[in-house]
């Protein structure tokens, strides 16, 4: 889930980088270079429309183990407008093993699937290589953008970063790009119509961003993504995303669990619970 939210990070920072002037520009691309050894770290994500309101949010410190290793986490996560209760847990990991605590108990996901979700992630996901292609098809993304060097963010100093993006140009360029080979984050993109495209452009409206990188070490401190939704029959709702960094290298201390129950239990458990249909096999991502 790091992994998957760091590429999240790491995609919109290069969305802002092309939005910029040269100088703010190399702000930002500073701070995506640098890796983050450890933080505290605050997900927010919420979708609005007449039927209600949905919520995910998740908080904990965060640390580091490696390239292409799992990094620990103690995480409490709460999810809101799904069911008809909040569900809410923890998710602890310890680089090797991972543990979900749900409704009293501990669940031990085990090394070995671990290690089979390494196996299998290898490759996957936004490479390299993608957003060097992608940072050559950005300079008409962003007709509005803006920098502020005096901002701040829980209480440090900041240079903020806005933008408001051009979605027609970016789904046209990134349908374009997941033809070239290597280009291993957009695949799905290639079995997309105009038609398609036109429809996902007519349903987004006013998609911004906000990028904050901290003055003092020149590293990320938050991403926010904003966009209004409407579908065939007229009616709005609005997405909001906000990852936040705090405490951004102090030392963190994750102390994971000796042992758990099975995770196959914790699916029968949320069966019991909610009534959700649960595959035969499970996956973490």
């Amino acid at each position: 889930m790091m992994r998957r939210l760091l590429v999240a990070m790491t995609a919109t920072g290069a969305l802002a980088f092309s939005a910029c002037s040269a100088e703010e520009a190399s702000v930002v691309k500073t701070a995506f270079e640098q890796d983050i050894e450890s933080a505290d770290v605050t997900v927010a994500l919420s979708m609005k429309s007449a039927q209600g309101e949905t919520g995910l949010a998740l908080s904990g410190p965060f640390k580091s183990n490696g390239e292409g290793k799992l990094p620990s986490v103690d995480w409490k996560l709460r999810l809101d407008g799904v069911m008809p209760r909040p569900i809410e847990g923890r998710v602890i990991s310890s680089g090797d093993d991972a543990f979900i605590e749900y409704g009293g108990e501990t669940y031990q996901v085990g090394k070995d699937k671990i290690a089979q979700l390494g196996a299998a992630g290898a490759g996957s996901g936004m490479e390299s290589a993608d957003l060097a292609k992608l940072m050559g098809k950005m300079q008409d993304w962003f007709p509005q953008s803006d920098a502020q060097s005096d901002a701040s963010l829980n209480g440090e100093a900041v240079t903020r970063i806005t933008g408001k993006l051009d979605l027609s140009e970016a789904l046209k360029d990134m349908k374009e790009m997941a033809k070239q080979p290597g280009a291993s984050s957009f695949e799905g993109l290639k079995q997309l119509s105009e038609g398609d495209l036109d429809q996902v452009e007519k349903m987004i409206a006013d998609p911004t961003f906000t990028v904050d990188v901290a003055q003092s070490d020149n590293k990320l401190r938050r991403i926010a993504a904003r966009m209004t939704i409407e579908d065939e029959s007229g009616e709005k709702g609005t997405i909001a995303l906000s990852i936040q960094l705090k405490n951004v290298d102090k030392p963190v201390t994750i102390t994971p669990p000796a042992s758990g129950r099975p995770l196959e239990e914790l699916m029968q458990k949320l069966q019991q619970d909610f009534g959700a249909t649960v595959p035969e096999e499970t996956t973490i991502s």
